[in-house]
């Protein structure tokens, strides 16, 4: 009698060969983990290493369940029935869980991911009988041809419960199998034996290494649940980490494992199992590829435009509701017309799924939020089916547009309305009601039986039913329910038609501003208006010499001295027009062009004082001196009437010419107005003319109740959609006209200074938004830098250390390493020099001296102040200063200013370039002879973002103004007539 003999190969064709690819097989190992009543799931992959481990804390196994349920191919132990092993046991801690991985192969799925695993796992709840198992399988030898499957061997180990196992008992373990493949039958040929060799040699895995760097899931300790060491990963595998067809795309992992338990919405049932894949490039942090934080969250979820979630019965009728722009939700029903009173055979489910318009002017997400999220909705949108909580490959795959919408989509836009990558949501299904969705062998989707079919005709046929009812425009086949789509949507459309106009009016504004306060203060540096004015002065000297000289007599001197007079006036008053520059209306500025409008303003002040003034005086007494000296018999008072009527004529010209403007403006407004107000009065009459047309007609023709009723329903609507809109606009001139009152009122204000005022608002948050993410990614760079420069460095001096030992006898490699080990130092020197600025070194605050900041900083220094000839000093009284605070507020403090003062003392020539660190009592001082700031900039360099450096980020002194005010300092600026002096000073009432 003839029986069936099982080979090797069977695990490589059950296994490797049935799973799709690397995302497929990473799919089954994480529903493996789902079985195991895992919370957490954790994938790291090591590049440098090629090393991909996967942990869970679910509960775990004993060498018996590894035994005869791991290593056994096609267990029934998963079936209900009483023949073989028992039912694998559950965590009766949780929830009981549908079992995932139904024909017992997902295991074999590891030989795609690489070709050896180390296997290590501790059981839940083992009491006395606790141990960690150990198992090596290199997956190359079921490849083999030929072989039983009987002849291959896997070594295990059994450690007490909480130990991992070493990397002798890894290597021992190996080369236990190396042993094993002498008594292999058919016997390897020479080259199998050397791919074996190698393979072996570079299996080099160290779970204890990586427990102290991985942490949870953990199994020392009280940990439990099973990990896998898998090394090499297969080339393929970075390949499916990296490459997308092209930015708006995701990789094939991404595709294929982000989402794998429901987490974007807030009140589904929490998740049974979470999991992740971190993706160490290089020695920086991981790349985290899925995760909570890479796939939708609650809160996208909720900020979406449009919301629908119901239930689908087994009719395949919807019963929920549709909320549209966040409005209050509609309840809704659609009914499945193929049902044909029979229940469907696809069984029940529920779904939930927002929608964002694909438009940024049609959405209610702000600009940078709808570009942020359409990147998003690029790479992972989609309907993701979960069966009992996990994802059913490839539903929610963007590419997978398996109910066709975007086809549907392409042949009218306007009509079907959903785009499936605007779409992201959940279907729900279990298997108590799902059955018949039965999945492919190859875990690829559902298999394409009746139940399958009728699934898809219902989602066909809601979508386009939806869109129908609450997304169409009636003109193209639209129902009463697309009301609240339309309205919101035109009326966001006309916001966005304002805001760019508006945007690109204050644009031009800005601009203008901007290059007028440019001229100014370029005009003040260069001293121009005093320059201008002395001219003014000489001139008029000129002329009051050259009068005084000319043969006339005394009266005709005494007139052409009063228009000598006039014309330096009028000069004068030309020049200080030019220095008037208008902020313009309706316009809100930023925070540095707001400080400038008030340096201006100062500016413009002392030239009205110091110059104009001055001048003006001057005039008026070169004038009368003159007469005096020369007994000329000058009129004052036809000299001060004349004066006067100049200024005042030039004031009557001013208004008079704005209000021309205002008069020319006013009757354009007046007449459209008033006949844009007219044409809708009109309309409104000629709407109640037909309306009472229709009255009469029906009173004529002596309509009967039913038709009476629909009549009522016509007028209604005609009443609704076309008289109350002609009063709305209506409404709208009015309150246009209303705005106008703080004209007159000088209690009240204008629509343009209520507009400028929130203009200013958005720009001064858009700021602050951009500035506090800005920070805040810098401040997360830092700390990963400081992180790995104190692991590169490490590791060099260990490095360094074995180096020294070769040095030592070979006399070629001596001089190299002394000149690296002198570089190293130097290195090593400067990256001290972070310690003091890293607070987690510090945790409480120590005894600061003014010579410990002297010294931290000319060792920091050192190269810059010798490259750039500055002098750098500290006073005794600098170097007495003793108080108590944290190095990391402190230090960073005196790095930016003294950095500041080097950089521009590069400008001076002329002089010894010196930096003089100082005190005053408890005041520390640090001063520079170097260009100094310009009065423009001296209230703007506290300013985030504000930098005269070429490439200056304008960071330094706004970081170190707030980090010293909240240690109770304060930064400040002094006033000084060569360089830059800043003070350091307690707030007052301060500690």
């Amino acid at each position: 009698m003839a029986k069936f003999h099982v080979k090797a190969r069977t695990v490589d064709l059950l296994g490797r060969q049935q799973i799709a690819g690397i995302p497929t097989a990473i799919s089954e190992l994480l529903k493996n983990a789902h079985d195991a009543y895992s919370n957490t799931a954790d994938i790291d992959y090591f590049r440098e290493d090629r090393l991909f481990i996967l942990r869970d804390d679910g509960i775990g196994m004993t060498r018996d369940d590894f035994e005869q349920r791991w290593l056994t191919i096609g267990t029934e132990s998963k079936l209900d029935t009483k023949r073989g092993i028992h039912k694998p046991p559950v965590d009766k801690s949780q929830k009981s869980r549908p079992i995932l991985g139904e024909k017992g192969i997902g295991r074999l799925a590891i030989a795609i991911i690489g070709s050896q695993v180390l296997v290590v796992t501790r059981a839940k709840d083992m009491s006395a009988d606790d141990h960690t198992v150990v198992a090596y399988i290199h997956w190359g030898l079921f490849e083999l041809p030929g072989v039983n499957l009987e002849n291959i061997e896997i070594p295990i180990r059994e450690l007490k419960g909480g130990e991992l196992p070493s990397a002798s008992l890894v290597k021992e373990m190996v080369d236990e199998v190396y042993g094993s493949l002498e008594d292999i039958s058919p016997p390897l040929t020479k080259a199998e034996v050397r791919k074996f060799e190698k393979d072996f040699k570079n299996f080099s895995v160290d779970p204890e290494e990586y427990a102290g760097v991985l942490g949870e899931p953990k199994l020392t300790g009280n940990g439990h649940g099973t990990h896998f060491y898998i090394m090499p990963a297969a080339d393929i595998l970075e390949q499916e980490l990296d490459y997308r067809d092209d930015e708006k795309s995701s990789t094939n992992i991404e595709k294929n494992l982000i989402g794998f338990t429901n987490t974007m919405i807030r009140d589904a049932e929490r998740p049974p199992i979470v999991t992740r894949f971190r993706d160490y490039i290089d020695e920086s942090e991981p790349i985290e590829r899925i995760g909570e934080k890479a796939f939708f969250t609650p809160d996208e979820f909720q900020m979406a435009d449009h919301h629908i979630k119901g239930r689908f019965d087994e009719y395949g009728k919807f019963i929920g509701t549709v909320e549209v722009y966040q409005m209050d939700p509609d309840p809704y029903e659609v009914n499945w017309m193929e049902t044909e009173g029979k229940k469907t055979l696809c069984g029940p489910f529920t779904m939930s799924f927002a929608y964002i318009q694909g438009a940024p002017s049609d959405s209610l997400l702000s600009p940078d939020e709808h570009a942020r999220m359409r990147r998003k909705l690029d790479r992972y949108g989609g309907l993701y089916i979960y069966r009992d909580g996990i994802r059913i490959l490839p539903y929610g795959d963007s590419d997978y547009d398996f109910l066709h919408i975007e086809k549907r989509r392409n042949l009218g836009a306007a009509y079907y309305f959903y785009s499936y990558r605007r779409i992201f949501g959940v279907i729900n299904i279990t298997r108590k009601h799902n059955s018949s969705l039965t999945e492919k062998a190859g875990r690829e989707g559902f298999q394409e039986n009746k139940a399958y079919k009728q699934f898809r005709s219902i989602l066909q046929n809601f979508f386009i039913q939806s869109a129908g009812d609450f997304f169409r425009d009636p003109d193209k086949g639209g129902r009463d329910k697309s009301e609240k789509w339309i309205t919101t949507k035109d009326e966001l459309n006309k916001r966005e038609v304002i805001r760019r106009k508006e945007a690109k009016k204050s644009t031009v504004k800005k601009r203008e501003l901007q290059k007028n306060l440019d001229k100014f203060f370029r005009d003040v540096s260069e001293k121009q208006h005093e320059q201008q004015a002395e001219n003014i002065g000489r001139i008029l000297a000129l002329n009051i010499n050259k009068i005084i000289k000319t043969d006339v007599s005394p009266t005709i001197k005494a007139t052409r001295l009063t228009k000598a007079e006039q014309l330096a006036r009028q000069e004068l008053n030309q020049l200080q027009q030019s220095v008037i520059i208008k902020r313009p209306s309706g316009v809100g500025l930023s925070k540095q062009i707001n400080s400038e409008w008030e340096i201006y303003l100062n500016e413009r002040d002392r030239l009205d004082r110091e110059t104009f003034q001055s001048t003006n005086d001057e005039i008026q007494n070169s004038i009368s001196r003159a007469a005096l000296e020369n007994d000329i018999p000058i009129d004052y008072y036809s000299r001060l009437k004349d004066a006067i009527e100049e200024q005042t004529a030039s004031a009557l010209r001013n208004s008079k010419a704005i209000q021309k403007e205002i008069s020319s403006s006013v009757r354009g407004f007046h007449g459209s107005t008033v006949d844009a107000a007219k044409a809708i009065i009109k309309e409104i009459d000629e709407t109640l003319t037909r309306i009472n047309t229709k009255l009469n007609d029906a009173k004529v023709k002596n309509f009967d109740e039913l038709m009476l009723a629909s009549l009522q329903n016509e007028l209604e609507k005609i009443i609704q959609d076309e008289v109350d809109g002609k009063i709305d606009a209506l409404d709208r001139i009015r309150e246009q006209i209303f705005g106008l009152e703080g004209i007159w009122n000088k209690n009240s204000y204008t629509v343009m200074e209520l507009k400028a005022a929130q203009e200013e608002e958005l720009v001064e948050l858009r700021e602050v938004r951009d500035n506090n993410l800005e920070l805040v990614q810098i401040g997360m760079a830092l700390n990963t830098i400081s992180h790995e420069f104190e692991k590169v460095t490490a590791s060099l001096r260990h490095g360094f250390k074995r180096l020294k030992a070769w040095a030592a006898t070979n006399p070629d490699l001596e001089a190299l390493y002394q000149n690296m080990s002198r570089n190293f130092e130097h290195l090593d020197g400067y990256l001290s020099l972070f310690t003091p600025l890293d607070r987690r070194t510090q945790l409480e605050a120590i005894e600061i001296t003014g010579a410990e900041i002297y010294s931290f900083l000319m060792d920091l220094f050192k190269k810059r102040i010798t490259d750039g000839d500055v002098y750098l000093t500290a006073t005794k009284r600098f170097k007495n200063v003793k108080f108590i605070g944290y190095p990391s507020s402190f230090y960073p403090v005196f790095i930016n200013l003294v950095d500041n003062s080097l950089f521009w003392l590069k400008q001076i020539h002329d002089r010894k370039r010196a930096i003089t660190l100082d005190a005053d009592g408890d005041d520390m001082i640090v001063i520079d002879n170097g260009p100094g700031i310009s009065a423009r900039d001296r209230d703007n360099i506290f300013l985030l973002n504000f930098s005269r450096k070429p490439g200056g980020r304008g960071m330094g002194l706004f970081i170190s103004r707030e980090t010293l005010s909240n240690a109770g300092y304060e930064l400040l600026l002094q006033p000084s007539d060569i360089g830059a002096e800043f003070r350091i000073q307690k707030k007052e009432g301060g500690d």
